[in-house]
């Protein structure tokens, strides 16, 4: 007899990953991801090679169209969407900052994560493409031998659109239903005109246009009752055909504080521990001027966790020097007081920085 809630949960395992390109090395030995007309499945951490032999001996070695079918009726489940940046390198990597526009979850450098405002396009690390949009799409190959789930990882705009569309469109024609019902994948060409210059790109889609709505209402589903739940995604898992190098934030990107290791790396302000309970922002602004007593003052501001920018000034010489030092994006916890030396505004008593 099952244990409540511990072994009553049943879990889909993954067998495979399948890819929408592989990593390149230009002329001057730079890697970059190219993208291909095809699906690839190759052998490698994620797909066995028994795994991979099976999807061939269906699809052959370059197919540009499968069958596929979700495991479940929810989107979040099998297609789930973040933003996502990854620190390491040498084969070795780890989820640094997730996001979703709003909020994002970044490593401290203890261990642990904390809550901070997402800056998406204003924040330096996306600015650099050291964060992607990331979508990571889960099904099974019904014609391929083996139970499990396979997956595909895309950082592209128009295959995110083109899924999320389809996705809808299915639901919406069968009350919400799409786990188990037979779709074709494909990969088809688009012509984009990014900056004004017209490129061809290789984007998916759900054949939708195949069907009709009859189609879609004598599928019965193979699951009918307790379907289970797909096998969490491990989150240091890094999309390898859509990560090189140039894309992974190295520890001299994290903005550092005036302590720093014996070899002279900076490391998150270890005061830290004793803001507990002070607001969390992300660092948008950061000015520094000299007032007409020739004393520098620092202004900053600060994007909170409700999306608001607040704007605080300091004149204490060394939270005028750290707060010269951080970079935007850098999370802080930090207290504030109503200034008595700078009328209706907004006086910085101290901050700690927490990545």
């Amino acid at each position: 007899m099952p244990i409540k809630g511990w072994s009553d949960e049943v879990r889909i395992p993954r067998v495979g990953k399948i890819h929408l390109g592989f990593r390149t090395t230009n002329d001057k030995g730079k890697e970059h991801p190219k993208a291909v007309d095809y699906f690839v499945v190759k052998p490698d951490e994620s797909t066995s090679e028994a795994a991979a032999k099976a999807f061939h001996s269906v699809y052959g070695d370059k197919p540009r169209e499968i069958t596929i079918a979700f495991p479940t009726n929810d989107p979040e489940q099998f297609f789930p969407q973040h933003l996502a940046s990854y620190q390491g390198g040498s084969g070795k990597y780890k989820l640094f900052c997730k996001g979703d526009g709003q909020i994002a979850h970044r490593a401290d450098g203890q261990g642990n994560r904390v809550q901070i405002p997402c800056l998406y396009k204003d924040c330096p690390f996306y600015q650099q493409n050291k964060c992607k949009e990331l979508g990571r799409l889960q099904f099974f190959l019904p014609d391929v031998p083996g139970i499990g789930v396979w997956q595909i990882d895309t950082s592209s705009y128009h295959t995110t659109a083109n899924l999320n569309g389809s996705i809808q469109m299915i639901r919406a024609l069968t009350g919400g239903r799409i786990a188990m019902i037979p779709l074709q994948l494909r990969i088809v060409p688009k012509v984009v005109n990014p900056d004004g210059i017209a490129k061809t790109v290789y984007v998916l889609e759900l054949a939708i246009q195949d069907m009709k709505l009859t189609d879609f209402l004598r599928q019965m589903p193979l699951l009918s009752t307790g379907t289970p739940l797909v096998e969490p995604i491990p989150q240091d898992e890094l999309p390898e055909d859509l990560y090189t190098d140039a894309n992974i934030v190295r520890d001299t990107d994290v903005a550092g504080s005036d302590v720093e290791t014996t070899e002279g790396e900076p490391q998150p302000d270890p005061h830290v521990d004793d803001m507990n309970g002070a607001d969390v922002a992300a660092v948008a602004k950061v000015e520094v001027k000299r007032n007409k007593s020739n004393k520098e003052v620092a202004r900053a501001e600060l994007a909170t966790l409700d999306g608001k920018l607040v704007e605080v000034l300091t004149d204490e010489p060394k939270l005028v020097h750290q707060l010269q030092r951080l970079k935007a994006g850098t999370a802080i916890r930090f207290r504030t007081a109503p200034s008595e030396k700078w009328r209706n505004r907004t006086e910085l008593v101290d901050f700690a920085i927490v990545s």
